[in-house]
């Protein structure tokens, strides 16, 4: 008698062992780590161009005006429906939006749910090892999300082109505004290919139909000009630069048969008063160190491909001719990677009018929330060229500064 209840006691604490692993493997398996359509409590760097769902999700929690940016949270970890919550912008801010889980729709929460894009981050404690601090950025890559086609029509069609809304302080593509479609201006500091302290000019664009005609001047603080036989406080290489007239004017047509060649002529109409920087003579060749001073005519154009990588809003590699110079290079705006956000540009400047010149910067988004969110980024900026010493090195360091100007995004896809 006894042996049979210590046989029945043996065999009910062994179901429960059984039950609880088996219970455990059945909770492990309904999360996976490398599977983000499993996850419970997650965030994603919502941007409302990736899909309908992210604006539709806006909808329903009462967001006005919609965002084109922002982060999501989503928490079902809880079994209990009254605990699963979803939230615009930072967790643990108190004047975040915050709503009940029940109050999306089921097709948005499927879809949220089943997300699993590369802007998607596991918000679930997880174990961290010494290797997580190289591998854990390379595990969040999808190879889908590398290289894209551009996700809007306006970016592969020469008449809308133009179009913009990033404002940067220092060179890069103009900001673009347009008055409707096709029709609109533009505004820069710098060329579409220089970067800080490289270059005082400065223009103006008026768009139609894939043509522009615009006037050029320049904002002499924009460098570390200096005139010939003046000394400065400030230190730095001011050589290898790019020193705009008084006035020229320069037209352009975006030829019709998509977003992939342009070209463009800029001619001197006023020269200003003399106004020549100051020579720097290579301590080793005798040979003075090269600017391009814009003093006559000049044909542009440029082959360019549009395409998304790494979730961007914006992308292109690009090769040609500029102000008498030929570029190659590539841009990126509002890159996502491991939960950043970014903007890049690398360019390389051959050697001719100039010395060869390699510059990059990176500026970092996500600095605030809501429209915030991408409205700003900032970031350091480096020119390397050849010094006075005859070596390569670094030219110049800087920050550059990039604002959104407009929340821009395609209600048709709502």
């Amino acid at each position: 008698m006894k042996q049979n209840f210590m046989v029945k006691i043996f065999l009910l604490i062994f179901g429960l062992c059984v039950f609880s692993l088996t219970g455990l493997q059945s909770a492990n398996a309904q999360e996976e780590s490398d599977n983000p359509a499993t996850w419970k409590y997650f965030r994603i760097l919502a941007r409302a161009q990736d899909d309908s769902v992210f604006i539709k999700v806006q909808d329903q929690m009462g967001i006005s005006p919609l965002l084109e940016s922002y982060n999501l949270i989503v928490n079902v970890m809880d079994p209990n429906p009254n605990n699963q919550y979803v939230v615009i912008g930072d967790e643990t801010d108190p004047s975040a939006v915050r709503a009940s889980w029940s109050q999306i729709t089921k097709d948005v929460q499927a879809k949220l749910l089943g997300w699993t894009g590369s802007n998607k981050e596991n918000l679930n404690q997880k174990k961290l090892n010494y290797g997580s601090v190289f591998l854990d950025v390379f595990k969040s890559i999808k190879v889908k999300d590398v290289i894209a086609p551009p996700r809007r029509s306006r970016d592969i069609r020469g008449t809308t082109a133009y179009i913009n809304p990033y404002f940067q302080f220092f060179g890069g593509d103009p900001v673009g505004i347009p008055l409707k479609g096709s029709l609109g201006f533009s505004f820069g500091t710098g060329t579409p290919y220089s970067f800080p302290l490289e270059t005082d000019l400065v223009g103006a664009d008026f768009h139609i139909l894939g043509a522009y005609v615009g006037i050029n001047t320049r904002i002499k603080e924009l460098t570390t000009r200096q005139k010939a036989g003046e000394s400065s406080s400030l230190s730095g290489n001011s050589f290898n630069n790019i020193y705009a007239p008084n006035v020229m004017l320069n037209v352009g047509y975006h030829i019709p048969f998509g977003n992939f060649f342009e070209i463009g002529y800029h001619t001197t109409i006023d020269t200003g008063t003399p106004d020549l920087p100051k020579n720097y003579i290579n301590e080793v060749t005798g040979e003075v160190m090269k600017n391009n001073v814009l003093l006559g005519s000049y044909f542009d154009f440029m082959f360019s491909y549009p395409f998304r990588t790494f979730g961007s809003t914006r992308a292109k590699v690009y090769a040609g001719k500029y102000l008498g110079e030929t570029h190659i290079g590539f841009t990126g705006r509002e890159m996502r990677l491991a939960g950043s956000v970014f903007d890049t540009r690398i360019d390389a400047t051959l050697a001719g009018v100039r010395n060869f010149q390699i510059a990059m910067d990176i500026m970092i988004s996500q600095i605030g929330e809501g429209f915030a969110l991408s409205s700003f980024a900032i970031g350091p900026s480096i020119r390397l060229s050849k010094l006075t010493d005859d070596s390569f090195g670094v030219l110049t360091v800087a920050a550059n500064i990039r604002f959104k100007l407009g929340d821009f995004f395609d209600e048709v896809n709502k």
